[in-house]
């Protein structure tokens, strides 16, 4: 363990030494003094130059946050914006899509309900036609069996 590092205005102990501690992200004035004290084993007082420039630095820092945050907010509105006109976008050409997939599933399947009644159409004329035709070799077999029997009862008798 080090001596004692006392404060030059107040004279109160800053760090008594030791292990060296990472310095914090955002660092107030006391802060930056102690860390000058475990750093360099050196005290500074509250007017030294060194904590007007970490003074100004941190509101630089502020400045600087505060225009990313703005930049930040710009970038959103923006993405936002933009991410929305694009789901639109999208959000229409699927619907369009849709209605022209509908349109081409409907198309088809009246396309095809017109075919099958084409097919039966000509369906049942073929079966009309097949109907004629077995009648007519029906009544053509009639009466050839009747002209068999004719000739049969007159050779027979």
């Amino acid at each position: 363990m080090g001596e004692p590092i006392f404060d030059p205005d107040t004279g109160e102990i800053i760090e008594t030494g030791g292990g060296k501690p990472p310095a914090p992200m955002a660092m107030s004035l006391d802060e930056a003094r102690a860390l000058l004290v475990r750093e360099h084993g050196v005290a500074i007082s509250s007017n030294d130059p060194i904590l007007m420039l970490v003074t100004l630095h941190q509101g630089m820092v502020r400045d600087y946050e505060v225009m990313l945050r703005r930049h930040d907010d710009a970038i959103r509105g923006f993405l936002g914006a933009t991410g929305e006109a694009c789901a639109e976008a999208v959000e229409n050409i699927l619907a369009s899509l849709k209605d022209k997939t509908v349109k081409a599933s409907l198309d088809q399947a009246f396309a095809l309900v017109e075919r099958q009644a084409q097919a039966m159409d000509r369906m049942d004329r073929t079966l009309r036609r097949h109907r004629l035709i077995h009648s007519l070799l029906t009544l053509l077999s009639l009466v050839g069996c009747g002209l068999a029997i004719a000739i049969l009862f007159t050779i027979v008798r």
